[in-house]
């Protein structure tokens, strides 16, 4: 993983101690390269060739044209972040350094504002990182509303994923409860640890695998867990840079972490979507979850999520021989499903009844292998080769009637 690599061009020493002090004490996550600024000219070239993701540049060095300088630093290095530094607030200066494109203007004492805005910038570019790495994915699923099933589905799916990567070598999976008001992972999963993911975001010494050892569980080849707290009481959610950096850790040591979201697209929710590279929203064929679905659909699309990272699921979904009911659903949402869902509701009270997961013979564990198949395009060794003619069929009474329901109610109630 390549680490941020910081330029300081930093002229006084009072200024150069204190920058220095907190670029020392950053220095597992940070590269610094100093440069005396003597000549203009070769200030830029060196610039050009370093392409710092963070430049940290003394004010003197402008030598009054703000404007022009700035300007010829963009040249040089279009996506530096440029943090001026003098030695004392100067509202001329930070209003013309602000109107030149200066990202950010400290003075002294400046160490804890000045390692704060670094932290966020390491945590912003390793995250990018992963997010662009085709060799490690983040995948989170959110229920369109509470009860759609996607505890369920993030859970099998992790197992499923958790059984490729074991068989295709020594990769892992984490499956990540990241609904910390309500999550149910830990049942589902039977997690034995008494610690919990906030636990690894409230840590006051950084995370280490001692730490981490401790707080996850297995007990399903290649796939570890970690739980949201068993008590649903929080005094208040963590800050996004504390949730940032557990999933950076995360991403550091495993091929897949797959997140179980809750039901609720919150502010925190939404700060999570931005480390994410699919996103599953997971909906069940009544009228008020498509309802749902389709609102939060509008509000990602509002607040520009990337619509290439969105999918639906439609779970419950009704006899595959018969579209009907799965064909109005997604005219309903407007967007193709990515994958539908059959409903087993017997198996699934069985299985969590006995402190299992689904039979390797339910028809719903059997599109759960496939759904991990599409997810990452591994086949499961186990299950390749076998029976391609449509396995399942659901026993309905009255679907037609179902399916003539919600088509009535559709247009009434979505477009509300």
């Amino acid at each position: 993983m390549r680490l941020l690599t910081a330029g300081l061009v930093i002229k006084r020493s009072e200024l150069l101690g204190e920058a220095g002090e907190c670029c020392q004490d950053l220095a597992s996550n940070l590269i610094v390269e100093k440069n005396d600024c003597t000549n203009w000219s070769g200030f830029l070239d060196w610039l050009q060739q370093l392409q710092p993701q963070v430049l940290l540049i003394d004010v003197e060095h402008f030598q009054g044209i703000v404007e022009d300088r700035v300007r010829q630093i963009k040249a040089a290095s279009p996506k530096a972040m440029i943090i001026a530094l003098h030695n004392a607030a100067d509202p001329q200066m930070i209003i013309a350094g602000m109107r030149a494109g200066i990202a950010e203007y400290f003075y002294p004492p400046m160490k804890k504002n000045l390692r704060d805005l670094l932290e966020r910038k390491i945590d912003e570019h390793t995250r990018d990182q992963f997010i662009t790495n085709s060799d490690r994915r983040t995948i989170g699923f959110l229920s369109a509303k509470g009860g759609c099933g996607a505890t369920t589905v993030a859970c099998h799916t992790a197992v499923e994923l958790g059984n490729r990567m074991h068989q295709s070598g020594n990769y892992h999976v984490l499956l990540a409860d990241l609904d910390l008001t309500g999550g149910n992972v830990r049942f589902v999963m039977r997690s034995k640890t008494p610690g919990s993911v906030v636990d690894a975001m409230r840590t006051d010494h950084g995370l280490d695998l001692g730490l981490w050892n401790r707080l996850v569980s297995d007990g399903y080849p290649g796939l570890e867990v970690i739980a949201a707290p068993s008590s649903f009481y929080l005094d208040c959610l963590p800050e996004q840079r504390d949730v940032e950096r557990v999933l950076n850790f995360a991403r550091s040591r495993y091929q897949w972490t797959v997140l179980d979201l809750g039901c609720s697209l919150t502010p925190y929710v939404r700060n999570i979507l931005e480390s994410v590279n699919e996103l599953y929203l997971v909906a069940s064929p009544d009228v008020l979850s498509l309802y749902q679905a389709k609102q939060i659909l509008k509000e990602l699309q509002e607040n520009n999520y990337p619509a290439d990272r969105v999918r639906w699921l439609l779970n419950r979904s009704a006899d595959y021989e018969d579209r009907m009911i799965s064909e109005e659903a997604q005219g309903m949402i407007g967007m193709t499903a990515f994958f539908s869902l059959p409903n087993d509701r017997s198996g699934l009270a069985e299985a969590y009844t006995s402190g299992s997961l689904l039979s390797e013979a339910s028809p719903l564990r059997h599109q759960l292998s496939a759904l991990a198949t599409k997810i990452s395009g591994v086949e499961d060794p186990e299950r390749a080769g076998g029976h391609k003619e449509p396995w399942y069929r659901k026993l309905r009474m009255g679907a037609r009637q179902r399916t003539s329901a919600l088509g009535e109610l559709s247009n009434a109630t979505l477009n509300v």
